[in-house]
């Protein structure tokens, strides 16, 4: 019976807290979390070839003791939880589209209490409760803190232009090249005044209005809604056609980046007027030029880039006021 009740507090505690991820961001990776909870009972199950090992521990270590092993042994069997689906699925792992590794270090670890409190030590339902309700208290206090600054944060209203540089040792581009993405005037000419050699590139943008995604494209898709629509999401994440008809923001954001990214850049994002960020030619920093003075207390992302797909791509991450996070397909690369 003990058995059967670790494999279900595994599967179950990592497969509440998958799903749970997937609601705080807005649905993103619903998909996963079948094919996830399946894996975690396979695992689950093979897990119980350790819990006669964790029994003869725990029955003889103090229970102060046997609580520290059994945060030991949760990490180390969360470890070995990965390496066994990379042996599986190798790099595909990383398709999973919520952090796996503490949906699983969380239910590991709370089976692994349950096997203490079932074990002859000290440790018993009493001392669980308290440590549940501590960490639960940690993650409310953190949660409301995010809530209290999402709430400070101002209505989020601007256009991201993606723009893709090709270096060359030529100036090939002009005002006027840079004014048909959808830039104005002035910063067409800042960008350009950074000597920046070469072309520049993009056909789509994102369009974020009173804090959530618009699609002018497709101008029905509700962006709180994209569960009923199908494709919503993925015309959200992919951008809309630029097109000289639609009157772009006055506000943007514009990233200019000319090599995929190995480590991710975290900025806050612009209140009321626009900003460039232009990525350096070797490394993974970012110049900031900042066409207005105030700040939003909402941070933008740009990820590092997944090599593990073909082709590359490299995410934005967008702190939404009331909505949490969302990714942006920012760019792509064929080649690293």
């Amino acid at each position: 019976m003990k058995k059967i009740i670790y494999i279900l507090i595994l599967t179950a505690i990592s497969t509440l807290i998958a799903y749970l991820y997937v609601l705080t961001k807005d649905g993103f990776g619903k998909g996963d979390v079948i094919p996830f909870a399946v894996q975690t009972l396979i695992l689950s199950t093979i897990s119980l070839l350790l819990i006669r090992i964790y029994n003869k521990v725990f029955d003889k270590v103090h229970f102060v003791i046997g609580f520290f092993l059994s945060i030991v042994f949760s990490t180390v069997q969360t470890v070995l939880f990965i390496l066994l689906l990379w042996f599986v699925f190798g790099p595909w792992i990383g398709a999973i589209s919520f952090p796996f590794q503490i949906c699983w270090i969380i239910g590991v670890g709370i089976a692994n209490l349950y096997l203490l409190t079932t074990s002859e030590s000290q440790f018993n339902v009493r001392h669980l409760l308290i440590v549940t309700g501590i960490t639960g208290l940690v993650v409310i206090t953190i949660r409301l803190s995010n809530k209290g600054k999402d709430a400070l944060a101002e209505k989020q209203n601007y256009d991201i232009i993606c723009l893709v540089h090709r270096p060359t040792d030529i100036s090939q581009s002009s005002v006027e090249d840079l004014v048909r993405f959808g830039l104005t005037q002035v910063e067409a000419s800042t960008i350009l005044e950074q000597d920046l050699t070469g072309t520049f590139w993009t056909d789509k943008f994102f369009r974020i209005s009173e804090s959530k995604m618009i699609s002018t494209d497709y101008p029905n898709y509700e962006f709180d809604k994209m569960e009923e629509i199908p494709g919503a999401d993925i015309e959200f994440m992919f951008g809309n056609k630029l097109d000289s008809t639609i009157n772009l923001n006055p506000n943007k954001l514009i990233i200019i980046m000319n090599h995929p990214l190995k480590e991710s850049f975290v900025f806050k994002e612009p209140l009321n007027s626009s900003m460039i960020l232009i990525q350096d030619l070797n490394g993974d920093n970012f110049k900031e030029i900042h066409l207005g003075e105030d700040k939003n207390s909402k941070k933008v992302t740009i990820k590092g880039t997944d090599f593990r797909a073909f082709p590359y791509s490299t995410p934005i991450i967008l702190d939404l006021k009331g909505r949490s996070e969302f990714r942006l397909h920012g760019f792509q690369w064929m080649n690293k």
